[in-house]
């Protein structure tokens, strides 16, 4: 099974053709989207794409939706983000039909920026993330999405940031840096017990950035696997393609389980 997560910029609002010819190149089976809260832009890439979709939207945050597209058989979705008032975007939880059996995904996107405030947000998100996990125990399954969160052993060089984040962080034109950038929800999915599908065979020298496209410094965007999962990893890394740049901020990530992962 090949799995994505790929948050498409505001809806994907002008950029369909480049998401698509992205997607394309990677030839997922199951993606996870964050940012779809344009439907009829979610609408296009799935008909174009010729994969189910599923859109959960947030009851808090106009701008909070997140999709699954699927080419595997939809046994299942729920959209988590009207039931916990501790998610600030939408999330959902749902079951896919692989030729191993059911296979388990949870979707979400947790709240912006670097501060420490914002990181506490996180963490409580991760506890609700977690809650939603539960029914899968026995399950194989991921959680996946965009984390707007930092890894524990990510080298971060600041310097080489987008102008509106070192705004954020008070970086001055001299380069002064703020102290370091807070770390403890993706501890907490470690912690949990739960494997990063990028991490896996690498230093983390080797880790990929997915965000931006134009200034590569974060890694934000993770597929996490469930302790059934690590040995049926052939590989995870962002996907390489020409449209990347014009298609979203991010780079998407690409994971796959149980048959050889394509080289970009």
């Amino acid at each position: 099974m090949r799995i994505m997560v790929y948050n498409i910029l505001e809806g994907g609002v002008g950029r369909i053709d480049p998401i698509c010819e992205v997607i394309r190149h990677a030839d997922p089976d199951v993606i996870i989207l964050p940012e779809t809260w344009e439907s009829g832009e979610f609408q296009k890439l799935s008909d174009r794409l010729k994969m189910e979709m599923f859109q959960a939207e947030s009851p808090r945050n106009s701008r909070g939706h997140i999709g699954l597209l699927t080419r595997l058989p939809l046994l299942q979705a729920v959209n988590f983000g009207p039931l916990d008032d501790r998610l600030t975007r939408a999330a959902f939880q749902a079951v896919v039909q692989d030729k191993h059996g059911p296979f388990g995904i949870i979707g979400m996107h947790l709240h912006a920026k670097e501060s420490t405030v914002d990181e506490r947000i996180r963490v409580r998100e991760l506890d609700a993330v977690l809650a939603m996990a539960e029914p899968f125990r026995t399950l194989p399954h991921i959680i996946a999405g965009d984390f707007n969160a930092q890894h524990p052993q990510q080298l971060i060089d600041l310097t080489k940031a987008p102008n509106f984040i070192k705004q954020r962080l008070g970086i001055d034109v001299q380069g002064t840096l703020p102290a370091q950038l807070p770390r403890d929800a993706i501890a907490k999915m470690l912690a949990a017990g739960y494997i990063d599908a990028h991490a896996m065979g690498r230093q983390p020298e080797a880790f990929e950035p997915t965000f931006t496209t134009s200034h590569p410094v974060f890694r934000l965007d993770y597929i996490f696997l469930s302790p059934h999962l690590p040995h049926t990893l052939r590989g995870c890394s962002t996907v390489c393609h020409p449209m990347t740049r014009f298609a979203s901020d991010h780079l998407p990530v690409l994971a796959e389980v149980g048959m050889p992962l394509m080289a970009c």
